[in-house]
């Protein structure tokens, strides 16, 4: 009985000795060591603003876009775009010309040397594609005759047409033309998803543009 007191009362100071111990090294390392962690952000060290104009070529027509943008430390571009096919000829015998289009989107860029004087871009459009009713300024009339609405009598031209998901990436080569202003040119391709999407909401295109702003301005400390 004595030999089990003794061997109970020596365990008893073994675990609290050794629970002092190791509450003081924790206490050590997380007062002494920071956490590392897998992605670090980085510092925001200049901020820029900027309106872009570009031009797109390909399938189904040229389209214009306008769009605004917001430069992180001149290499990341937060924005908004919006893409608009150029108007058709509204014609009613010509019945087969391409519909238009709308793309709004919200748009990332990243510009890794946005300082040299010819460095890359890598645009990404993220939004929601519109396209026009079908025949929408040519109702039925009479049962077999088609006549052109006036144009201010459509109240949105794409509001009961197909609409779908848009994912435009591309590539672009920028010019520093001045501190300002920027000139570009790339190629792009739009993808369409959704089960309204049609043939021609998917499109290769080459674009050029410009873009005037301030970049690249720096913070004071």
């Amino acid at each position: 009985m004595k030999h089990s007191i003794r061997l109970l009362f020596l365990l008893l100071i073994g675990l609290q000795s050794f629970g002092q111990e190791t509450v003081f090294k924790i206490r050590k390392d997380s007062s002494n060591s920071a956490m590392k962690t897998l992605f670090k952000p980085h510092k925001l060290t200049s901020i820029g603003v900027s309106l872009q104009s570009q031009m797109l070529f390909g399938k189904g027509g040229p389209e214009r876009s306008m769009g605004f943008q917001v430069h992180l430390n001149n290499k990341l571009s937060l924005g908004i775009a919006s893409f608009n096919s150029n108007p058709r000829n509204d014609d009613p015998n010509r019945y087969e010309d391409e519909p238009r289009r709308r793309f709004n989107a919200l748009t990332m860029e990243i510009t890794p040397l946005a300082n040299k004087v010819f460095h890359l871009s890598f645009p990404l459009a993220i939004g929601r594609i519109q396209e026009e009713a079908p025949l929408i300024n040519y109702p039925h009339y009479a049962g077999t005759a088609y006549q052109p609405l006036p144009y201010r009598q459509a109240h949105d031209r794409f509001s009961n047409g197909p609409r779908a998901l848009g994912v435009q990436p591309g590539i672009n080569l920028e010019v520093n033309l001045f501190k300002y202003v920027k000139v570009f040119g790339g190629a792009n391709y739009r993808f369409a998803f959704g089960e309204e999407k049609t043939d021609g909401m998917a499109k290769a295109a080459g674009t050029i543009g410009v873009k005037v702003g301030v970049f690249d301005y720096r913070k004071k400390r």
